[in-house]
């Protein structure tokens, strides 16, 4: 089901590309003035792109707009689909591993050493970018673009959109003094496709931002901790030094995803469609009876 019909949809599929690219602009604008790509600089950055932008433009999304961009409470349904899909993070490193292979990319030298973000980059990965990521791409965005092109293609084209702001970390890379990575632009970029998708599947599933909010952050958390304590739980290719992560592993966490998304599509087979956007309202010189 989608809500194609009634007035045009806001934002259309080219203003929400457009709406992106801005995005995407003033964080990497502001990011090099503020502090030459640190933290707090990303951080504002992301404010007042994705944050600024989005809050703007949902001030003009039709009504009712609490329930279009997903501003309602978490539902108790999407319990089980989250804790299905948290090991999706070892799919997604493995994905970057056959990346790293494909491109003969060295493998980080950091896997193995317990190593623990700044506090204030452990609020910005668990915290502020999935709050802000999913306001304003499967609030603000994904909602007007369900009208033009239907669920499927909406959480698609959504999530591609997303992608447009991988270029910011090799940006990011560049003011740390690392060399900017083919692999690690691919791979981010790819990462980014897969979840974005999984996360608008879920926003539309359960009609609020919580749920994709607290598993994109869940994701980031678990990336953390793995590398934060890796003589916990030491997994090849993932935390801890290999080329690859063993099918013992992948295949556990596979059947996993597997049935969190089945379980996904089951919902959102059965949610209700966004309302459909109310047409424009007659000026007034149309209006019948109207003298001017």
């Amino acid at each position: 089901m989608n809500s194609r019909g009634g007035g045009p949809p806001f934002p259309s599929p080219s203003l929400a590309f457009t709406l992106a690219s801005t995005a995407l602009f003033i964080s990497t604008l502001v990011v090099p003035i503020l502090a030459e790509g640190s933290i707090i600089g990303v951080a504002v950055g992301a404010v007042l792109g994705l944050g600024g932008i989005g809050v703007l433009v949902a001030r003009v999304v039709p009504e009712p707009s609490a329930q279009r961009l997903g501003l309602t409470p978490f539902p108790l349904s999407a319990l089980a689909p989250i804790g299905l899909l948290l090991p999706a993070v070892l799919l997604v490193s493995e994905v970057d591993n056959w990346i790293r292979i494909a491109f003969a990319a060295k493998q980080s030298q950091t896997l193995g050493v317990a190593t623990i973000p700044a506090p204030e980059a452990i609020l910005l990965a668990v915290l502020l970018s999935p709050v802000l990521e999913e306001f304003f791409f499967r609030g603000v965005l994904l909602q007007g673009c369900v009208s033009a092109l239907g669920r499927a293609r909406a959480a698609l084209y959504v999530a591609a959109l997303q992608v447009v702001l991988v270029p910011s970390i090799v940006i990011l890379d560049a003011f740390s003094g690392k060399p900017p990575s083919t692999a690690a632009l691919v791979s981010q970029g790819v990462g980014a496709l897969l979840m974005g998708i999984v996360y608008g599947s879920m926003r539309l599933a359960t009609g609020s931002l919580l749920p994709s909010i607290v598993l994109s952050g869940g994701i980031a958390a678990l990336g953390i901790a793995a590398g934060a304590f890796p003589d916990r739980m030491a997994i090849a290719g993932f935390n801890a030094p290999g080329a690859t992560t063993s099918l013992a592993v992948l295949v556990p966490a596979a059947a996993s995803v597997a049935a969190g998304v089945w379980l996904l599509m089951q919902q959102l087979a059965a949610a209700p469609a966004l309302p459909p956007i109310p047409p424009p309202a007659p000026e007034d010189d149309e209006e019948p009876g109207a003298l001017f």
